[in-house]
């Protein structure tokens, strides 16, 4: 679809597709409303089987990830993830131990994956979904609606075959409506045919009431075009849309390098405060909208050091959706705040 607006980032309004690409090869695959729901089944899980008491997290986490847990009383602690020496470096102390780890791939960059081997983990694999490597973990979970215009889209399954409940929430058909009404006014809106840019409250609307809600299925919708999701395209584009952006931001980038099995959700850059909460607003008034990631929240026990890297990551998007004229004006938008 012609981008009539001249837009860059922020909510998608389509999902990329073809005969020929199916996604999971996994068995028992169970679909959520979110990748809350889809941790919060996995949790549950759990403790079935065993008392869970504590968890484990990176620091470096959105609360949607820690608020699971404290609702089926376990309590979290956080291991440090902080950049040092031009790398992310995730560390558990000696000692520390938990009754479930959480792991997190960061930004669809495998270099930097950590394995663990105490209490039972559970891998987030959100952001690295379409890089090539067998998950490690017991239990594997994501959201497909950071990578395409899904309405749902959490994923859950348990490496040793077994089926994930899917538990209901009324709640959920009046979310999936709310972002299937505000993609369609967005698709609009991008093709030119309308001016309206209501739909930011529509998925306003809808975010507002996933954030009280920890169960729900996926739409049926959403379901049948995993299935045939153009996965060739989304890499291809991807990776040579974060490869331009290395080009000319390698030294401000967390992730240097795009690994061969790498399929990059944005390209996170950093800078101190001052500076990317500047940039991010020069952007936004060139109609570019790179999100930080990502806010942190009473749920957040971090030490200073941890919190550093919530203060100067900002996104820049290198999505499907965009070409490689796409990326020279997000480049020349963020050297221009500079001059």
């Amino acid at each position: 679809m012609k981008n009539s607006h001249n837009e860059i980032g922020s909510e998608f309004w389509s999902v990329p597709t073809s005969q020929k690409n199916g996604l999971f090869s996994y068995r028992n695959v169970s679909w959520h409303l979110s990748g809350r729901a889809a941790l919060n089944a996995i949790i549950k899980e759990i403790k079935k089987e065993r008392s869970a008491k504590t968890a484990a997290l990176p620091s470096w986490c959105c609360d949607s990830m820690i608020l699971p847990f404290l609702e089926n009383g376990i309590s979290v602690s956080f291991y440090s993830v902080c950049y040092e020496d031009g790398r992310l470096c995730q560390t558990v102390e000696q000692g520390e131990k938990a009754d479930i780890v959480l792991v997190m791939d960061y930004f669809g960059y495998l270099s930097h994956n950590t394995v663990f081997t105490d209490g039972v983990v559970i891998r987030d694999l959100t952001h690295t979904v379409f890089s090539e490597e067998d998950p490690q973990g017991d239990f594997c979970f994501g959201s497909l609606r950071k990578w395409a215009g899904f309405y749902s889209g959490g994923f859950a399954f348990a490496k040793d075959g077994r089926s994930i409940p899917c538990y209901s929430d009324p709640r959920g058909e009046e979310i999936v409506q709310k972002r299937k009404e505000a993609m369609l006014e967005k698709a609009e809106y991008i093709s030119g045919k309308t001016e309206s840019k209501d739909f930011l409250h529509g998925f306003s609307q809808a975010e507002e009431l996933l954030d009280s809600c920890f169960d729900g299925a996926a739409d049926p919708r959403d379901v049948h075009l995993i299935g045939q999701l153009d996965i060739p395209c989304i890499k291809e584009k991807r990776r040579k849309n974060a490869e331009f952006l290395l080009e000319h931001f390698r030294d401000l980038a967390v992730f240097k390098e795009i690994g061969e099995k790498d399929c990059p959700l944005f390209v996170p850059i950093l800078l101190d405060k001052k500076t990317r909460d500047g940039l991010k607003w020069h952007l936004i008034e060139n109609r570019i909208y790179c999100p930080v990631h990502w806010p942190l929240t009473q749920h957040h026990g971090l030490t200073k050091k941890e919190a550093e890297i919530y203060e100067k990551e900002i996104s820049l998007v290198c999505d499907q959706r965009y070409t490689i004229e796409d990326m020279k004006r997000i480049v020349f938008s963020v050297k221009s705040y500079f001059k």
